[in-house]
């Protein structure tokens, strides 16, 4: 995947689920115009039918919202973990480098003082 970031990842997932809410959003809607007209109409079938449909949409929509949380959690527990893994590499990498920098300055003075007779 692009290096994109966090924001824009979560962004990404909020658009997605918001498309498909809104598609069952009205879903949910028709399904309610064609219950009132069925009534009126006084048409048990499409009752029953407009009402199977609406309960439908509405259980799908409390799936989508659970699945957007479950999708934004994730991909924040995934930023943190990357973020803690950065933070103690480089807790672990700032000593290392401390300790090769000093190796390489001994070495460079052990040199340095052979070059200049002392370590005769």
């Amino acid at each position: 995947m692009t290096d994109e970031s966090t924001e824009q990842k979560r962004q990404k997932i909020i658009e997605s689920f918001e498309r498909e809410r809104d598609y069952f959003i009205k879903s949910f809607e028709d399904n309610s115009e064609r219950l009132n007209k069925s009534i009126e109409n006084n048409n048990q079938a499409g009752i029953d039918q407009a009402r199977k449909n609406m309960g439908e949409a509405s259980e799908i929509l409390g799936d989508l919202l659970k699945q957007k949380n479950e999708a934004l959690s994730e991909l924040q527990t995934s930023e943190n973990a990357a973020q803690a893994d950065k933070e103690e590499s480089m807790s672990q990498d700032t000593p290392q480098t401390v300790l090769e920098d000093q190796k390489e300055e001994q070495e460079k003075s052990d040199e340095e003082d052979y070059d200049y007779g002392y370590g005769m």
